[in-house]
């Protein structure tokens, strides 16, 4: 065969140009297709599909263009030879007009296919996977312990600043810090607290100069995600966890939004006094040993005093009081007004706080209005939903309108975002109570217990499991393992009595009696001890008056079986039905 004699008749047949305007055009019909389709959730097969059948045109279009010219009367058999050059231009002309206008549709189509797979992207980075992020304590390198404070207080900050987004989980500081000066590899803090990202760094203070260096890593494969050098004055130290917070924001590919700079307070120049003070009022809290109100709410009045515009101590004020009823040293009557006072406070500052309006619905779960504090704790979960605290106070006030399922799933998320403190399992445990489904509570209990065996929370969790099962035995050796605390405990004088150790239970009784003349008690403990001896008219008083003081520990009079023995009696029934508080 001879080759030129074959590529010249092809040339002059246009088959090479007639090809590649067919490739041109094939091109932007499976651009198109491939944008469009998919759009309609069209199946895979129609694009492949349609690949095959141009390929197969691609054979019939090249056999063609050898028979036959597009010519001004249309197509026409090629002829064997041409009588004029005029007519081979012409169809020349043509095909490279079909080639040059499927080529700018092309572009086009690409231009187009490039910014809508962009806002494609957009989406999913909006909706990006709920990193788990751990902000480690920082390294102190200063070797001043003036500075000692910055470790977690520079630290708290940046936590702070993520409370408010939702495609991230911010591990609680109450876990995190745990690893303050712990030898442990990243590897095994990272699988301790099941953290998909880690932030951690160090600073260096000469002078009122603070140099910090910050590395964010990837825990999957130990990638360094980014890496920083930021330096600043000591006064302006929020600046500084406010450009660490949009390193970490920069490193996961977050959008930039309003939220994150929290209505500009962020940006605000603090005291920086005031923030060494609310630090210090934060570790406190988070490291209490049982000292009083006053020895942790002394350094946020202090912040405040020293900057009154400073929004961060006045949360703190309100949760130290919140704490304080926890601990059952205060009433919650009492605490609401000074919860509210400084909740209102902080409003002003910044007003739409998420974890201003946990405070609310934290106050009118003190005045044992549960349905009003479900829309608080909703609009708390909305504007930050990483504030550890919505999480532990809601799911009371879903139990108590009968909606334990989403109780449980709140809880469930409080144990990712706090995942070493028993204390979310102890409220998750106390839900499967309230339920009846001590299997599930004991399970839980046991799987805590099995990696602390120490963990009075757990322990005294399990005796009262035990105790709402009817279990006396078996409550008491739990509370025999460990006798620090738990013997001076009410329900420990409840399971005393029970199995007829009367006179330790008096013992418990009175001493508990005698605290109550020096600080508030709740009455519902004092009722606990009192029904467990058979004292049920001095329990029912103890009920009323737990009842008056909008007493937190009055769900369990209600809730569990241990005080079944006055249920029948009217005064409680009648105070149960003010309620409106019924198990079912």
């Amino acid at each position: 065969m001879d080759f030129k004699k074959l590529y010249r008749e092809l040339v002059r047949r246009n088959v090479f140009r007639a090809v590649v305007a067919y490739l041109a055009v094939a091109w932007v019909l499976i651009e198109v297709s491939s944008t469009i389709l998919p759009t309609f959730d069209a199946p895979p097969i129609l694009l492949k599909g349609l690949i095959y059948l141009l390929g197969i045109g691609l054979i019939v279009w090249t056999g063609f263009s050898w028979v036959y010219d597009l010519t001004p009367q249309g197509i026409r058999k090629t002829p064997e030879v041409y009588h004029t050059s005029e007519t081979r231009d012409l169809n020349s002309r043509r095909l490279n007009a079909v080639i040059l206008g499927a080529g700018l549709v092309a572009m086009l189509v690409l231009l187009a296919g490039s910014f809508w797979a962009g806002s494609r992207w957009s989406k999913v980075t909006d909706s990006s996977p709920n990193y788990r992020i751990a902000v480690l304590p920082f390294e102190d390198r200063s070797a001043n312990a003036e500075f000692e404070y910055l470790r977690e207080g520079l630290a708290e900050d940046v936590i702070g600043k993520l409370f408010n987004f939702s495609g991230v989980s911010v591990i609680s500081s109450r876990s995190v810090f745990q690893f303050k000066d712990s030898d442990k590899s990243i590897e095994q803090i990272s699988g301790e607290l099941k953290a998909d990202i880690v932030l951690m760094g160090n600073y260096t203070i000469t002078g009122e100069k603070v140099d910090v260096k910050v590395e964010v890593i990837g825990t999957k494969d130990n990638q360094v995600l980014n890496y920083a050098s930021i330096a600043g004055d000591i006064s302006h130290i929020r600046d500084i966890s406010f450009e660490i917070g949009k390193r970490l924001q920069e490193a996961l590919g977050i959008p930039s939004t309003e939220s994150w700079e929290r209505g500009g307070i962020a940006m605000r120049q603090v005291n920086p006094e005031a923030f060494k003070l609310n630090a210090l009022g934060k570790s406190a809290m988070r490291y209490h040993t049982g000292q009083k109100l006053e020895d942790i709410t002394r350094y946020f009045e202090a912040a405040i005093e020293l900057d009154p515009e400073y929004m961060d101590p006045y949360i703190g004020m309100a949760e130290a009081f919140v704490f304080d009823v926890n601990r059952g040293y205060m009433s919650p009557a009492e605490a609401a007004v000074k919860v509210k006072e400084y909740a209102l406070k902080a409003e002003k500052l910044n007003p739409g706080s998420g974890e201003v309006s946990c405070m609310m619905g934290i106050i009118h779960s003190f005045a044992y209005d549960f349905k009003n504090s479900i829309s608080y704790f909703e609009k708390a979960l909305e504007k930050s939903p990483n504030f550890i605290l919505t999480y532990q106070w809601y799911p009371f006030a879903l139990i108590l309108t009968g909606d334990f399922q989403r109780a449980e799933e709140l809880q469930e998320k409080a144990m990712l975002l706090d995942p070493l403190s028993s204390l979310n399992e102890m409220l998750l445990a106390i839900d499967y109570v309230f339920q009846d489904k001590h299997d599930k509570a004991l399970a839980l209990i046991d799987s805590k217990l099995a990696m602390d065996p120490d963990d009075i929370q757990m322990i005294w969790m399990k005796a009262v499991c035990l105790a709402d099962k009817g279990l006396f035995d078996q409550a008491y050796e739990t509370i025999l393992k460990r006798k620090k605390y738990l013997d001076t405990n009410f329900i420990s004088a409840y399971i005393f009595a029970k199995v007829g150790d009367n006179a330790r239970a008096e013992a418990v009784l009175n001493e508990i009696l005698a605290r109550s003349k020096k600080q508030y008690v709740p009455p519902s403990q004092i009722a606990f001890a009192l029904c467990g001896l058979g004292r049920y008219d001095q329990a029912l008083e103890q009920i009323e008056e737990a009842f008056l003081v909008h007493d937190q520990w009055l769900f369990w009079v209600v809730y569990t079986s241990l005080m079944d023995p006055i249920k029948q009696d009217p005064r409680y029934t009648s105070l149960v039905s003010e309620l409106g508080w019924v198990k079912t």
